[in-house]
């Protein structure tokens, strides 16, 4: 008798918004079908085939409705303009603090962004590399942590993950002379609170491989569950083949190994990084007209090398785009079932035309190249990859599905216009809103309302994460 009240109470109530005929995919259940999802209190109240009652219905006919996109390797940092753009492209949940970057302390960031509220779901990172690292008075990416600083660094990390962060990053190649005891005492604080650890690894180019071995060996060594960042980026020069086989066999003697990768194979970061140490050409095989401006006063040139010096010595922040990578590597990454997809986008202090195409296009674009146009992922497995795997790796047990009892947070696109129009700067605006993505709603609330930002719009909320002593 209480499950049929239960069932005629579901069919009688009036929903705050009902999503209308959609193909809905969802990738916990992996099921497809036609359905209409109902919306009350900013989650999902249940999937049906009846017509239901609704204060607002969107008419999703021919259209995929699915997880709202949960970015595993955001840079947006709170700002405005980049979560917005982020939204435009799908983006309901980001991680912010990969690279060992970002803010901190975490729990002071999160509480601040709830009082000024944000267009997205934000969790964040303990930032190792560049910040816990200054704190600790490292004055110099070169200089080596002595054990005094090892030892304040891993009690500031513990105190920020109890208070909040989802987990704690590195960027070992932003700090080469990292070394294995400074290491290993950040994975063991991780370790012991079951938390992800993304790494940066510590190359890229022809030294990727021996980098991606030293992050397998961090996991074996503490246990800590590694993700590897933005592996094209690192790996994507023509080394990814025997970079996924050197993942796979470790997967395969049951090291936790998870990797993120993006829809672009060239890569961005600051001028005056550490990318750009000695002999940077020969690693990456490239001339200084590879590297594109993407901020700054030479935003959307190739640099010589009397610009690229300058660059480094007067405005060393400012990003550029090294274009080293294989297109063809992208798709053999994120095709393997255990990759991921992530952004690495939303730099603070974006405006339109500079920049980066990755904070306004990846999602687009691999569901117009990889999904619709090649046939290399289904729509399965772009919901997977985008939603689901994230939101599970980083225990977001609320997130990545579309069912009963999940945040509301969902994306509406038309597979037939999904369009990409972010380009590199010098040939278009990088921060161009996509075609195609027609609503996407955060809590239940409108961030895209019929293709239009609606910049009023800040349901997002911080995501304290739970930490506990971790135990079988």
């Amino acid at each position: 008798m209480g499950e049929k009240k239960e069932n005629l109470d579901f069919f009688q109530t009036t929903y705050d918004c009902v999503i209308e005929n959609g193909t809905v995919i969802d990738p916990k259940t992996e099921l497809r079908t036609i359905a209409n999802v109902a919306i009350l209190n900013g989650k999902i109240a249940g999937v049906t085939r009846a017509p239901l009652k609704a204060a607002r219905t969107i008419d999703a006919t021919g259209k995929i409705v699915c997880p709202g996109i949960v970015d595993p390797h955001s840079h947006a940092d709170g700002q405005l303009f980049s979560g917005y753009v982020m939204a435009s492209m799908g983006v309901t949940t980001i991680i912010v603090g990969s690279c060992g970057l970002g803010p901190y302390p975490v729990k002071e960031f999160l509480t601040g962004l709830d009082e000024t509220g944000y267009p997205l779901n934000t969790a964040a990172l303990t930032p190792q590399s560049w910040i816990l690292r200054e704190k600790a008075g490292i004055e110099s990416p070169y200089h080596q942590a002595t054990e005094k600083q090892i030892r304040q660094m891993a009690q500031w990390a513990e105190e920020d993950l109890l208070n909040g962060a989802i987990g704690l990053s590195l960027g070992l190649e932003y700090a080469p002379v990292t070394s294995w005891d400074e290491m290993a005492a950040m994975a063991k604080v991780a370790a012991k609170y079951d938390k992800v650890m993304p790494i940066h690894s510590r190359a890229g180019g022809w030294n990727s491989l021996e980098a991606t071995r030293e992050v397998i060996k961090l996991q074996e060594t503490t246990g800590v569950r590694v993700l590897i960042s933005h592996h094209v980026y690192q790996c994507g020069q023509g080394m990814m083949e025997e970079s996924l086989k050197i993942i796979e066999k470790a997967r395969r003697q049951g090291y936790e190994i998870a990797v993120d990768s993006g829809a672009y194979c060239d890569f961005a970061c600051p001028v005056g990084s550490e990318v750009f140490c000695e002999g940077w050409q020969d690693i990456y095989d490239c001339t200084y007209h590879d590297i594109l401006a993407g901020t700054g006063k030479y935003a959307g040139q190739r640099l010589t090398e009397e610009t690229f010096n300058e660059m480094r010595e007067q405005d060393p922040d400012a990003s550029v785009t090294a274009f080293v990578g294989k297109p063809y590597e992208v798709a053999l990454a994120l095709k393997q079932p255990y990759v991921m997809m992530s952004t690495d986008g939303g730099f603070p202090n974006l405006a339109p035309g500079i920049g980066h195409p990755q904070t306004a296009g990846t999602y687009p674009k691999i569901l117009k190249d990889l999904v619709r146009d090649q046939d290399v992922l289904t729509l399965m497995d772009f919901a997977k990859k985008s939603s689901w795997m994230p939101a599970q790796l980083f225990g977001l047990e609320t997130k990545g599905f579309i069912g009963e009892g999940a945040d509301a947070d969902i994306l509406i696109f038309d597979l037939k216009r999904v369009k990409d129009n972010a380009t590199f700067p010098g040939l278009g605006d990088p921060m161009a809103q996509p075609d195609g993505i027609d609503y996407v709603l955060v809590a239940g609330v409108p961030v895209i309302d019929g293709g239009e930002i609606k910049k009023d719009a800040k349901p997002g909320k911080s995501i304290f994460a739970k930490t506990e002593l971790w135990k079988i």
